[in-house]
């Protein structure tokens, strides 16, 4: 029984295209198509042979061609694709530097406004035309004394895991509670700089004095 080689064309183009534009696609259906024409004129003894051979062979170089502007395209591609990264990590680093001197500028005025509070030399509040620079408590914070497993810490305080650590918010609990922990702890509260807009009444107060 005669194998069924029909190749499905519903979909392939069928208006005439210079065989170097057309798709990696087309051309193996194409292929398909003479190889399938090939046997069957073969088998039939037609004299067409040679010429399908012949649009065979320009198919197949066409392909290799086709295959060959592929790779090349994608190596392009690869080659782009590692110059946009080496130039996005060169904009990132730019603006991590900028961002870290930034950073330090600011760090740099906050300092040096604490510095001044901490000298007497400007107080808690200080009130602009339209700003306010307010020196304020941070939330205080445990700093430990003992470690972990040091036997003047509590129990209550330790938590058990693989490896034992202190329990900061149940020791800053109980100084809150008013209970004394200064033997295997202290609470330190730091200063921070906030940068608000000034309320109504504030504003109001600051130009009536």
């Amino acid at each position: 029984m005669k194998q069924d080689k029909t190749i499905n064309t519903d979909r392939v183009d069928t208006k005439p295209k210079d065989i170097t534009e057309r798709s990696l696609r087309e051309l193996s259906l194409e292929a398909a198509l003479l190889w399938n024409q090939i046997e069957d004129a073969s088998e039939s003894g037609a004299e067409n042979v040679e010429n399908l051979v012949k649009q065979l062979w320009q198919v197949q170089e066409a392909t290799e061609s086709k295959i060959d502007n592929i790779a090349w395209i994608v190596d392009y591609l690869k080659i782009e694709i590692d110059a946009a990264k080496k130039r996005l990590d060169a904009v990132i680093e730019l603006h991590e530097r900028f961002i870290a001197r930034k950073e330090a500028q600011l760090a740099g005025i906050k300092q040096g406004l604490l510095w001044l509070h901490a000298q007497g030399l400007i107080p808690k509040r200080n009130i602009g035309k339209e700003r306010e620079i307010e020196i304020r408590d941070n939330n205080p914070k445990v700093i430990p004394k003992v470690a972990a497993d040091d036997s003047q810490l509590p129990d209550e305080f330790r938590v058990q895991e693989l490896k034992s650590r202190l329990d900061l918010q149940a020791i800053l609990d109980a100084h809150k509670s008013g209970r004394d922990i200064s033997s295997f702890a202290e609470i330190q509260i730091g200063k921070q700089v906030r940068f608000k807009f000034q309320s109504s009444r504030t504003k109001i107060k600051h130009f009536q004095s």
